[in-house]
This record gives structure tokens, C-alpha cells and sequence, in this order.
């Protein structure tokens, strides 16, 4: 049994403590201008409380509280909006260093 808990930035686990998966919870964290990137692998939102959008490949896609999204592997993707009482987890089947691929405008 391991008991996880959050780090200054809201992650609870991943490679850095040799957990397979990486969980993060986000709230009233300042909203990042973060590029549309991918993974090579699965990536779950999950919305406690709120409302919260993200472009998935050109599609804004709104998640409403006990609403899951999975973005599938390579799929373009970034949160474009969150509501300002937004509460939601990041879970990524899968946990290493530099996991994220930029993508390029057309």
C-alpha cells in the first residue's frame, strides 16, 4: 500500500515516486496558454466541480462536473477555458519525463 500525497503543483503521483500512472488535481490555479501537444498514450479529465473546456484536435470540447474525457492517444489537445470554480483531475495512463509532444500549427 502507498499513500500519495500532492505536490506544490497538484501532482499526487507518477514516475518521480514510481507510480505507473500520473494523477494530478487542479483548482483555482491560474488557467496556463499551454500549446496543443499529444501524448503516446491516454489522457482522462475528469470534472468535480465547474466547468471545464479543452480543444481536442479543433473541436472545443465543455466537461461538466462528474463528466470523464479521455483523449486518446495522439490526439491534439489543450484547456482553452475553465470556469472560475473549477476543480478537476488530470489522470495519464502512463508516467515519464518530457511525455509531451508540441504540435505544430497549419
Amino acid at each position: 500500500m502507498k499513500l500519495f500525497k500532492a505536490n506544490e503543483d497538484g501532482w499526487y503521483c507518477g514516475y518521480w515516486n514510481n507510480s505507473p500512472i500520473q494523477i494530478k488535481h487542479s483548482s483555482n490555479r491560474p488557467l496556463k496558454n499551454e500549446p496543443i501537444h499529444k501524448h503516446s498514450f491516454a489522457e482522462y479529465y475528469l470534472v468535480l466541480k465547474g466547468k471545464l473546456t479543452i480543444q481536442i484536435s479543433s473541436n472545443p470540447v465543455e466537461i461538466k462536473p462528474l463528466e470523464l474525457v479521455m483523449i486518446e492517444s495522439g490526439e491534439p489537445h489543450k484547456i482553452i477555458k475553465k470556469s472560475s470554480d473549477c476543480s478537476y483531475l488530470i489522470i495519464k495512463e502512463k508516467s515519464f519525463p518530457e511525455n509531451k509532444e508540441l504540435v505544430q500549427s497549419t
